[in-house]
């Protein structure tokens, strides 16, 4: 009986229309049948569904006719049956029904009588479940929060019974810990509960004290916040001119164009005149076109999920699903330009990046010098134009100047793993000569969103990394500290290693008494029980240390699709017919990462690593890998030290490119990390 009712519950959760409030006296009467008068429970201009007093003799597919009436009002309207529930005793029968052929003034009338009763609260408002909910009680971070909000002037409405008042955050004192706020209209008597709107999220928390100071009210920095996330992708603000339009399924003689307020990946929406666009809940146009002016429209299929009252008036919420890969790829291309009009990712940006690397000193980092990387110019311009057209596998984002040669800012993309995302080649700098036009900070942020966002739609999309640098102030306050903050939970992950070089062109020397060789199936599982015990979840399922995708096949036949290389293989060292280490070697397309970060070894230990035996047994790694690497036609290769035993690298006479941090994020903690980027992003004021 609960299943069934759960089950009836979600039903009428997708339904067409709207759920009548308890209150309302709509009724409706089933011709030919006695005693049917029943409550009226759900309406669209589509369908209707009642709760009867008692069982109808009614089945599917018959055809009848219902008398609809609220007061003194009736209509008779054909409809079909399309579903009878009879319930147990203690619950009453539902009947659902169908509209035959409904005429165009029957479906005006219908939207007429719902967005009256809209307007008298007697429907039900949609029911909207959080996907995220969390308390954040850190001093620090609630600080940083407001300071951001105020910053942007984000909007606010203080609840209470006697309806909401709009504020706008104005003013964060640090020092006193207190937030002012411009009010519009009365502040409602305390307490009450302050919401307030973020970049992709609310923030509520309860007011006990509010003081009224220089035209403005501040309330005491709150103890504790609780953040609210409906949406796992943000919509953002639509262009001018940017429109949809579409015939209305039943009634194709009325034709919609609306020009849209915000978009994004999975949906769209635009202010409505319902009695005009007759749109509903449930509501599917198998064509709907959106479009700037003077370019061709993006076709697609869309759903209404909502549709809500505002100050404004009435707002259309849809869902919509380009029809086919073109329109998808050029869905996409129109919302990342509406959402990030200072980024592009498309286009011949070799030249410009380059320079930007030099400018930027991206190419002194860690001892180098330019010198290093200028036979690299051409591989890094071929594996680019090689990713082209393949922005599921990786992508270059830029951040133009106005004049449109320079580049300010550049970050790069891949999917190096099957479920991860790698950031990397991160870079910046204004030229002196440009016209400065916002602050590193925001520069930054752009370049940022408009690489993580496109990730997210990817279907296996699981984890984002890095490899950071450890001492960068900026990618400490960013990354670093909201990875702490939930290392706790399993969802993210900072592992600390240092970064070495090694020649793979000079003759290195096997340890006496060690030979190499591929690994047995037992010599594996103890390769996964080791990684087990020494590396978190989160480390070895981002990077596919996990026995069912270890050999990268399915990720390795999509590289190879693009043209691109990419590899894993696995050394044993063993000394006495004992394997005492195992080492991971990885190779990427050459030029995709100009320091190397994925032609990397990565030594597992299976014994003491302090003790000489487990000392020699990572040279014999470094020794088979330097010929690996050599076959691959590579001069260097790179080796990640994620142990405190470091007298075998001094031996190997390896080259030390600094401190480092493995960054691993969960792709469910994403919005809220992009949150807390715009938030540590946002220029700050005086106080």
């Amino acid at each position: 009986m609960a299943r069934e009712k759960a089950e009836r519950v979600r039903t009428r959760e997708s339904g067409l229309g709207y759920r009548m409030g308890p209150g309302l006296g709509a009724v409706a009467e089933v011709e030919g049948e006695l005693h049917s008068a029943g409550r009226l429970v759900q309406l669209s201009p589509e369908h209707l569904t009642l709760s009867l007093t008692r069982p109808t003799g009614l089945r599917p597919g018959q055809r009848t006719n219902v008398l609809l009436g609220v007061g003194g009002e009736a209509q008779m309207l054909r409809a079909e049956v399309l579903n009878v529930y009879e319930p147990g005793p203690e619950e009453q029968p539902e009947l659902s029904l169908r509209f035959v052929a409904p005429p165009l003034d029957q479906g005006r009338h219908i939207v007429t009588m719902l967005e009256g009763w809209r307007d008298r609260g007697q429907l039900e408002a949609p029911s909207s479940h959080p996907i995220w909910r969390e308390r954040i009680t850190r001093v620090d971070r609630i600080g940083r929060i407001f300071e951001a909000l105020t910053a942007r002037r984000c909007r606010g409405m203080a609840r209470c019974a006697g309806g909401d008042v709009e504020l706008v955050a104005a003013l964060y004192d640090k020092y006193d810990g207190r937030v002012s706020w411009e009010v519009r209209g009365s502040l409602p008597p305390v307490p009450f509960t302050l919401e307030v709107f973020g970049f992709s999220s609310v923030l509520h928390f309860q007011v006990e004290q509010a003081v009224y100071e220089d035209g403005l009210w501040g309330v005491p920095l709150p103890r504790e916040l609780v953040r609210y996330r409906h949406r796992k992708l943000r919509r953002a603000p639509a262009g001018e001119g940017c429109s949809a339009r579409f015939a209305h399924p039943l009634w194709p003689q009325v034709k919609v164009e609306r020009e849209l307020t915000d978009i994004s990946y999975e949906g769209l929406s635009f202010a409505t005149q319902p009695g005009e666009d007759l749109l509903y809940p449930g509501l599917v146009l198998p064509e709907l076109e959106v479009g700037l002016p003077g370019g061709e429209p993006v076709r697609m299929r869309a759903e209404v999920r909502n549709i809500t009252g505002t100050a404004l008036g009435r707002r259309c919420g849809m869902k919509v699903e380009p029809l086919g890969e073109r329109e998808l790829a050029r869905w996409r291309e129109l919302v990342e330009e509406q959402s990030h009009p200072n980024t592009r990712v498309s286009g011949d940006w070799n030249r410009g990046t380059w320079d930007l690397f030099e400018r930027s000193g991206y190419f002194r980092l860690s001892g180098k010098s330019p010198g290093d990387f200028e036979r690299m110019q051409a591989e890094y311009r071929e594996a680019h134009e090689k990713l082209e057209g393949y922005r599921r596998l990786g992508y270059r984002v830029v951040r133009p100047m106005p004049s449109g040669e320079s580049v300010e800012a550049s970050l790069s993309w891949l999917k190096p793993y099957s479920g991860s995302w790698l950031a990397h080649q991160l870079a910046r700098h204004q030229p002196r000569n440009e016209k400065l036009r916002s602050t590193a900070r925001e520069a930054l942020r752009d370049v940022y969103l408009r690489g993580f966002e496109p990730a997210q739609t990817d279907p296996e999309v699981k984890w984002f990394l890095a490899y950071c640098e450890a001492n960068v102030r900026w990618v400490r306050f960013t990354a670093f500290d909201f990875a702490e903050w939930y290392q706790h939970t399993g969802q993210a992950c900072m592992v600390p290693f240092r970064f070495m070089e090694a020649d793979a062109r000079r003759e290195w020397e096997m340890p006496e008494g060690f030979s190499l060789g591929a690994p047995t199936e037992e010599e594996k599982a103890a390769l996964f029980e080791r990684l087990k015990e020494t590396r978190p979840e989160a480390y070895r399922e981002a990077l596919d240390l996990v026995p069912e995708r270890f050999e990268l096949e399915g990720l390795k036949a999509k590289w190879a699709e693009a043209g691109l290389k990419r590899e894993r293989d696995v050394l044993v060292a063993r000394k006495d017919g004992r394997a005492l280490a195992v080492g991971i070697l990885e190779t990427a397309h050459v030029g995709l990462n100009l320091f190397h970060v994925l032609d990397g070894l990565r030594v597992i230990s299976l014994v003491d690593e302090a003790s000489p035996e487990g000392q020699e047994a990572l040279l014999a790694l470094l020794a088979g890998a330097a010929e690996w690497y050599r076959a691959r036609g590579l001069n260097v290769f790179v080796h990640y030290v994620e142990t405190e035993h470091t007298a075998y690298t001094e031996k190997a006479k390896l080259v030390d490119l600094g401190e480092g941090r493995i960054w691993i994020l969960s792709a469910q903690l994403l919005p809220d990390f992009i949150e807390h980027l715009c938030e540590a992003t946002t220029p700050r004021g005086d106080l």
